[in-house]
């Protein structure tokens, strides 16, 4: 009985802690979907801005420009990048997750008396 009941509130935690996780995972996609969106809106914006005032204010050449700013690009990609990767699981979802690794827990320590016992004979 008590290893049923265990069984049942680890399937109901990690039911939980999935949900949760797909939810948060949804969130962050449409935000993201989102901000990109903008982003690469005001990048082709500000590319043709820079692009125009270091042509024609500051007289670059074509090249110089154009190195100048893919390094540009590449800083705010690596700076997005490290942001995305700082996004973790919620406290709910660290919660679930104890949750069911304790009734994992009660499970086998309630499964392996009976085993050990019925071997022992």
């Amino acid at each position: 009985m008590r290893a049923l009941r265990a069984t049942r509130i680890a399937a109901e935690a990690e039911t939980l802690r999935l949900r949760l996780q797909v939810r948060r995972l949804a969130v962050c996609a449409s935000l993201g979907a989102v901000a990109g969106t903008f982003l690469v809106s005001a990048l082709v914006l500000a590319h043709v801005a820079v692009w125009s005032c270091l042509r024609l204010r500051y007289d670059w050449m074509v090249d110089s420009t154009a190195v100048v700013m893919t390094a540009g690009d590449l800083a705010i990609a690596g700076a997005l990048v490290l942001v995305a990767s700082r996004v973790g699981p919620g406290a709910a979802e660290i919660e679930a997750r104890l949750v069911r690794q304790q009734a994992w827990r009660a499970v086998t320590e309630t499964l392996i008396w009976p085993t050990l016992l019925l071997r022992d004979r």
